[in-house]
């Protein structure tokens, strides 16, 4: 594999366009209302639930690509989880979406550990390190709704918690309480991964930027 095998940081750049005024006659209210709906979240999810039965082939491009399509759903999910914050009036049906999308960012930055472990697979420490960071990630992102839902585990997570808790064994990497699980802990987890990464031959793996996880507020 050549040297750019290490690198594993994809830039997007996502061009966010406003959303259309409510056509003449239709209140804001009500626009809000239909938009408050959990279709964007199912495309992602069915889109994440497509790449897991069907794996990237071998080649170099085949796996930046779908590195880059996996990034591409993190940052629609991101930006699906405010526009619901703003436009769902019922909390219970905001934190049910709210639930969904952090199972299907949980899943998505599980399927890009394993690309980052293919494309560093010259690189071991590498192809640990980076993983071992989009599966902190994951796991904060559900930590972060089950905190806030004083200790509950929603039941849109019980297919996505066994996977970060294999792939953690798998790197490693020991998974703390829901309680005690922080940005803090992600953050010391991610630093490591770092140093580990530096390691690394010349040149050395790019690390990516830290995965979306959202503030749930």
């Amino acid at each position: 594999m050549s040297r750019l095998s290490f690198a594993v940081a994809v830039a997007l750049i996502l061009a966010l366009s406003s959303a259309p005024a409510p056509a003449s006659g239709v209140s804001p209210a009500l626009v809000a209302i239909s938009r408050c709906n959990g279709q964007t979240i199912d495309e992602a999810s069915g889109r994440v639930r497509d790449y897991d039965r069907h794996p990237p082939g071998n080649g170099t491009a085949q796996l930046y690509q779908r590195y880059g399509a996996i990034l591409e759903i993190l940052a629609v999910l991101n930006e699906e989880h405010s526009i619901l914050n703003s436009v769902c009036t019922s909390d219970a049906q905001r934190d049910a979406f709210f639930d969904q999308i952090a199972a299907t960012i949980a899943s998505a930055l599980l399927l890009e550990a394993d690309v980052a472990a293919r494309l560093n697979a010259s690189c071991p420490a590498a192809a640990r390190a980076l993983p071992t960071m989009m599966i902190a990630d994951a796991w904060l992102t559900l930590a972060n709704v089950i905190n806030l839902g004083n200790g509950v585990v929603p039941a849109a997570f019980n297919d996505v918690v066994p996977k970060v808790r294999a792939h953690a064994d798998a790197v490693g990497l020991a998974l703390p309480p829901w309680s005690e699980t922080s940005q803090y802990w992600r953050d010391q987890v991610h630093a490591k991964a770092k140093n580990e990464i530096a390691t690394c031959p010349s040149p050395p793996p790019t690390s990516p930027q830290p995965s979306p996880t959202p503030t749930l507020e």
